[in-house]
């Protein structure tokens, strides 16, 4: 990345660092480079391709979580309600997720408030009702694995910072909580990680252009439990122009028998959000998407401009590859 976007992203990281904890973590990263170009540039690919990486899915919804045929919303309704806890059980951990990411939204999508349209037509098999609906699936706050090694790292700033190995080691520094202890060995897939959303919300969370803040009380100034405003980086007209989301959400946790669904960690909504402050403010967001693109995007060399895009990527691969 060239010197201006590392030095907006050690900036805008230490402004919008989730807790002091974190902060104190970035600015002592920076002292420790003793004003080291190598090593600013190194810390700055860490925040970017090793933390806000793993928060950023440029491809979309997550293939590994559509439910399977064994567990649907028809067959939920269809079951007793002493029996839906065994049943979510007895179910694959994606299946599992997809509902119990509908069940405290009254199967609707958080962002938009729509309903499921796979609910909807069973309320119209019973009521011969109708609403707007829209479809919905699961949406991830981490969207990537925590355990891969972050690649690309400068050979000084390797040996540097030689803890950072990790986006998992990471998300502990920055955001101060180790997330395995935090959410055991399946991160992915654990409601405290996800929610229900329309796919144009969730691809827009996704790729980081939109993320949630806490709402405090007016009149405490304390922050209301699981309840926060939508932001996007076009500003929040975009948001109710494109009827992508409302302006504010509430997540709710859920019981089904002994089964708990938790409400999404706000630990987790904050270092979303903070991954998406530093990437869009300091033009990092620009070269995630370049470098995690899908390459069938890219054109082939016989289309027109064809040469000129192939030129624009490998000059992006070259500003983040490592230096021997």
């Amino acid at each position: 990345m060239p010197p201006a976007v590392v030095a907006r992203v050690l900036g805008y990281g230490i402004r919008y660092a989730p807790n002091d904890r974190g902060r104190i973590a970035l600015v002592r990263d920076i002292l420790a480079c003793n004003k080291e170009a190598e090593l600013l540039a190194g810390v700055a690919h860490l925040y970017v391709y090793g933390l806000c990486r793993v928060f950023y899915n440029p491809k979309g919804p997550t293939c590994c979580v559509t439910p399977s045929p064994s567990l649907t919303p028809r067959l939920f309704s269809e079951v007793p309600a002493k029996d839906l806890s065994l049943l979510l059980e007895s179910s694959s951990d994606a299946s599992r997720l997809h509902i119990q990411t509908l069940l405290p939204d009254n199967y609707r999508c958080v962002f938009t408030g729509l309903l499921d349209d796979t609910q909807l037509e069973l309320d119209f098999e019973i009521t011969g009702t109708l609403q707007k609906c829209t479809y919905t699936n699961v949406a991830h706050i981490i969207s990537q694995s925590l355990s891969e090694n972050i690649s690309g790292v400068h050979s000084a700033a390797r040996v540097k910072f030689e803890w950072a190995r990790t986006a998992g080691a990471m998300l502990q520094r920055f955001g101060g909580f180790d997330a395995h202890e935090a959410f055991g060995d399946e991160i992915l897939q654990n409601p405290k990680n996800a929610f229900n959303a329309s796919l144009s919300a969730h691809a827009s969370f996704d790729a980081m252009k939109m993320w949630l803040t806490p709402i405090k009380d007016v009149q405490t100034e304390a922050i209301i439990p699981d309840t926060y405003q939508v932001n996007h980086r076009l500003g929040q007209d975009y948001l109710l122009g494109t009827g992508q989301s409302q302006l504010h959400v509430e997540f709710r946790s859920y019981s089904v028998g002994h089964t708990v669904t938790p409400a999404p960690d706000p630990r987790l909504i904050a270092l979303h959000a903070a991954c998406a402050g530093i990437a869009n403010m300091s033009g990092a967001a620009g070269y995630l998407e370049e470098r995690y693109r899908d390459t069938e995007d890219i054109a082939v060399m016989t289309q027109p401009g064809a040469a000129h895009e192939l030129t624009r990527v490998l000059k992006t691969f070259q500003m983040v590859a490592p230096t021997p």
